[in-house]
């Protein structure tokens, strides 16, 4: 600071400090009000800038004047109360002396880069620290002076490559500061070959077991990499994935680091942890999960060159080391979860890993012989098996949860290893020893025996109980193989005289016993949460739950418990309750939905069941819940959450089931079924059944297909059991059931009823158009015949008067579809008959029935084939005048010629639609009788109407366009009689 000592008097009669002579120049820029002295203080301060851009010879002058520019541009943090964009304590000061530093020349970053490049180290390290403080101050600025220059960002990035260490530290955080927020600054670095420089001194710092500087390092790396997708493919482009597996190893010998000829480290040394380690390898950890994010487009390229290059192991390594920190291990079981989701080459690499645990000192004594175990199951072990003894449960929490994570991303996308893990699902061999030792377990077993042992595992860590609970929702969840896996477990030991419970049952009596007890309320809402998602879509799970008549008093007990019920548990259970009754459509229920509906309707109350389910959505732990990542539940370097209560699977399932529940239990045993307003609802629970999903719906989102709603409404109640059975038509044990056939007959007769009714619309706008096609050319021609203009209105009312005898025989052919309708309804009140004499006599009727639509259909087809040579006849009149017209007007002919081609085509299409129609109604014929694929003779018929919808708009488009013709002839003076619909509007207004 000599120089400055030298330069700072001011007319003081004793010498200042450099802080003294800083504070001075700065008071009197900020506080004089004459301008004389203003102008003196930032005088010197432009003599220090000049001696920047004139005196580069004199190193020990220019090391004093970046010396001084950094103290000038330094923050303190007594002056000012200000806070800058990043919440950081401002200095109004400092930053007013940083931008005048940039703003004093435009060449100003430039002599500063001219800098950087002096050979002597003082002069290059007080530049860099020059920047950094500008940076600080004036960070925008400073970026946007660096990028216009051309070798601004590269004179950067040469600073890593410097021998010299702290310079090159120094550049790393000038670096880390400029990447952080800006993709253009992070691109440029990236390509000057950043990469490479960064590990290249990682490895040089002993790998992740370095020290702060590897951690600057690792940092720089992942700003560079943060959401910047080109980055991330040169960083997989040049190879830097591949380099990943080395920085995971723990061991310093298998790494590159401990092949080149560095220090070994103890053994001793090779199991410790400290805090730098840590906190090295979560950013490591942190950039591989980065790089792997769900959504991004480069995901899967990025998961398949980890694939490639063996990353996998080495983070499953990491994972499994019981030395590492727990929050090392979550982050390894996140990363890994991460490269197998919806990556099917990684899951299967994932299912195919066997893991050889190490013996502890009693196995080794008693000759135990340890077999390799799939690395799944080792990850559920962790999730639900006991904590290590050292390690706190709210600390363990976060390993149990990222291995949660990792069984959801491998079963997710991937319903082959949703089977295999319900396959190990299997009762503990013996009911007396349900906590047999873990490592002789299977997966399934494991998560098993945790939720039937629940009150030991809970009074160890009850994280154990609601993860042993999320992890049999993700087995089960909208797969129908894996619960009806998983329905077949039954509980009791038939030796011992024990009856055999099913499982789901007895998770059901398990939850009871944790209500009663007081435990945790978390044990009771993970076990009927688990339930619920069992239940969804799953009739045969709902009649398992109604054979033990003490599930449903269980549930109304915690529903309309007015103290000591937790008002969670009662949400769940009054969700249980609701799904049992509007999933209770098995053939063989023990209690069926006409017995569950007074018990919800009068002993809890429609309104009440709907309020408790409506708390437990708007409640904070339900709230909190969806507002998490699915799968992740709380921060990796955190403790267990308090405001966890539910999982992710079923705040899932609960969101997309939510509406259509509300709406399902509202509704009668009967309405339910039968109610067209509610047809969503049956195709939701008869589809579902069957085993079966629409691609890329939602399990347990109703849809519509497999029922039929008859138009004529709904039919007289039947007795219980006949409803379902008469109006599904998929069995609720998968596959199809043959249906009563008084429903195929009656669909036969609404699709003949349909396909009438399309013929006649068809024929109908023919006309229509022929009729205002020839119409119009008569008005146009002035001079046409009067006889043919008579001839074409007698045509086109005796058409007229036929197309009024075909509506006639539709409504005749409604009459009998009626008639069929009430001995339906008929045959279904009577109970002394049989169901063989009921068929019998419906049958009798319907092929009554048959025989007149035959005969009716014969007449159709005669009368129609006299429609079409009328129609003929009209297009004929049409030529007639097109021809008169022609005569007088040539452009008037072209005009009808074009008309008259339009109009043929035209009909020539809608024969070829009608013979399509026809086609397609003998298809939906073929359709009903073989019952092979009701859903799609529903949607065709549903076309159909809609077409004839179609056709009758046109119609009436057509109709008006006419009006508009015949006006406008009006307006010319053309002598045009009014149609009838006109005539008829005329009289409306004159009334």
């Amino acid at each position: 600071m000599d120089f400055f000592k030298r330069y700072s008097a001011i007319g003081a009669s004793q010498q200042q400090s450099p802080t003294e002579t800083i504070q001075r120049l700065a008071d009197r820029i900020e506080t004089s009000t004459l301008l004389e002295d203003k102008r003196a203080a930032a005088l010197t301060l432009e003599a220090l800038l000049n001696i920047l851009k004139e005196e580069h010879e004199d190193q020990q002058l220019l090391k004093a004047v970046l010396e001084t520019l950094t103290n000038l541009c330094t923050r303190t943090p007594s002056r000012g109360d200000a806070f800058d964009e990043k919440g950081e304590r401002g200095d109004p000061v400092a930053d007013a002396f940083a931008h005048r530093v940039l703003d004093y020349a435009e060449d100003m970053i430039s002599i500063f880069l001219v800098l950087l490049g002096e050979a002597d180290f003082h002069v290059r390290y007080y530049t860099v620290q020059l920047l950094g403080t500008l940076h600080m101050c004036a960070g925008e600025a400073l970026q946007n002076r660096v990028m216009v220059s051309p070798t601004g960002v590269g004179r950067l990035v040469d600073l890593l490559s410097d021998q010299r260490d702290i310079i090159r530290n120094e550049g790393i955080q000038l670096l880390i500061a400029m990447t952080e927020n800006n993709a253009d600054i992070q691109k440029i670095v990236a390509f000057e070959s950043a990469f490479d420089l960064l590990l290249g001194i990682v490895n040089e710092e002993g790998g992740v077991r370095g020290n702060i500087i590897v951690q600057d390092c690792l940092q720089l790396l992942h700003n560079l990499l943060n959401y910047n997708v080109s980055n991330q493919n040169l960083f997989r482009e040049t190879s830097g994935i591949q380099r990943l597996p080395d920085l995971l190893i723990t061991d310093p010998s298998q790494t590159a680091a401990g092949q080149g000829g560095n220090k070994p480290f103890d053994a001793e040394e090779d199991i410790e942890w400290t805090a730098q380690h840590a906190r090295n390898m979560l950013v490591v950890l942190d950039i591989i999960r980065m790089l792997i994010q769900p959504g991004n487009t480069n995901t899967e390229s990025n998961q398949s060159a980890m694939q490639q290059y063996g990353l996998i192991p080495p983070l499953l390594q990491l994972a499994l080391s019981n030395e590492a920190p727990s929050s090392v291990r979550a982050q390894a079981l996140y990363a890994i979860g991460d490269t197998v989701r919806s990556h099917k080459a990684n899951q299967n690499l994932f299912q195919r890993i066997l893991i050889t645990a190490a013996n502890d000192d009693d196995a080794e004594d008693i000759g135990t012989k340890t077999i390799p175990e799939p690395a799944i199951v080792i990850v559920i072990r962790l999730s639900v098996g006991k904590k290590p003894a050292n390690v706190p449960a709210s600390e363990y929490y976060i390993v149990r949860s990222a291995a949660a994570y990792l069984v959801q991303a491998y079963v997710g996308s991937n319903p082959d290893a949703q089977l295999a893990l319900a396959a190990t699902l299997t009762p503990p061999g013996d009911a007396d020893n349900v906590t047999e030792p873990e490592q002789h377990q299977s997966a399934g077993s494991l998560v098993v025996s945790v939720l039937l042992d629940w009150s030991e595992a809970s009074r160890e860590d009850v994280w154990r109980v609601w993860f042993a609970s999320l992890l049999l929702s993700t087995i089960v969840y909208g797969n129908h193989e894996c619960k009806e896996q998983a329905l077949k477990i039954s509980i009791g030991d038939v030796s011992k005289g024990e009856d055999l419970i099913p499982l789901i049952n007895e998770l059901m009596s398990q939850a009871r016993q944790a209500t009663q007890q007081g435990v945790d309320v978390r044990v009771s809402v993970s076990l009927l949460s688990l339930i619920c998602v069992w239940l969804v879509s799953f009739p045969k799970g709902v009649s398992a739950v109604l054979e033990e008549s003490s599930n449903v008093a269980f549930l109304v007990e915690q529903i309309n418990g007015s103290s000591g019920v937790n008002a969670l548990v009662q949400g769940v259970a009054a969700f249980a309750l609701g799904l049992i009754y509007e999933f209770d459509i098995e053939p063989d229920t023990p209690m069926t939905r006409d017995e569950i509906y007074p018990i919800i309707s009068k002993r809890v109350g429609s309104d009440q069941l709907l309020i408790r389910v409506q708390r437990l959505r708007d409640s904070k732990e339900f709230q909190y819940a969806v507002g998490l990542v699915a799968g992740t539940h709380s921060n990796a370097y955190g403790g267990a959450p308090t405001e966890i209560f539910f999982d992710s699977v079923f705040t899932s399932m609960f969101k997309n089931h939510y509406e259509s529940f509300r709406a399902a239990v509202r509704l009668g045993p009967s309405e339910a079924m039968v109610n067209p307003k509610y047809a969503h609802l049956q195709g939701g629970m008869v589809t579902s059944y069957a085993g079966t999903s629409t691609p890329g719906s939602v399990p347990g989102t109703p849809v519509l297909g497999g029922v039929t709603i008859s138009r004529s409404g709904s039919p007289a109640a039947a007795p219980s059991g006949m409803v379902y059975g008469s109006l599904g038509d998929s069995s609720v044990s998968g596959g199809f059931t043959e249906p009563m056939v008084p429903k195929s007959e009656l669909e036969a007769l609404n699709a003949k009823l349909s396909e009438q009714e399309n013929i006649v619309a068809a024929l109908e706008r023919k006309l229509g158009e022929s009729a205002k096609s020839t119409q119009k050319a008569l008005n146009e021609d002035s001079g046409a015949s009067n006889t043919e203009l008579a001839e074409e209105k007698e045509l086109r009312i005796r058409v007229e008067t036929e197309r009024d005898e075909q509506k006639a025989v539709i409504a005749g052919l409604q009459g009998d579809l009626d008639t069929v309708k009430a001995q339906l309804a008929e045959a279904r009140q009577k109970q002394g008959n049989s169901k063989e004499e009921k068929v019998t006599d419906l049958e009798k009727a319907l092929s009554s029935l048959k025989l007149d639509m035959d005969q009716k259909e014969a007449q159709w087809n005669e009368q129609r084939g006299e429609l079409q040579k009328k129609l003929a006849n009209s297009e004929k009149q049409v030529v007639k005048a097109a021809a008169a017209v022609r005569n007088t007007n040539k452009k008037k002919e072209q005009q009808q010629t074009s008309a008259l081609e339009a109009i043929q085509k035209e009909s020539k299409a809608k024969d070829e639609q009608i013979s399509k129609l026809n086609a397609q109604v003998q298809d939906l014929l073929e359709k009903v009788k073989g019952l092979d694929d009701v859903d799609k003779l529903k949607e065709r018929i549903a076309g159909l109407e809609k077409e004839q919808e179609d056709l009758l708009v046109y119609l009436a488009d057509q109709d008006q366009q006419a009006k508009e013709h015949r006006a406008k002839l009006r307006k010319y003076g053309e002598d045009i009689p009014l149609s009838e619909d006109e005539a008829d509007g005329d009289d409306d207004d004159d009334e």
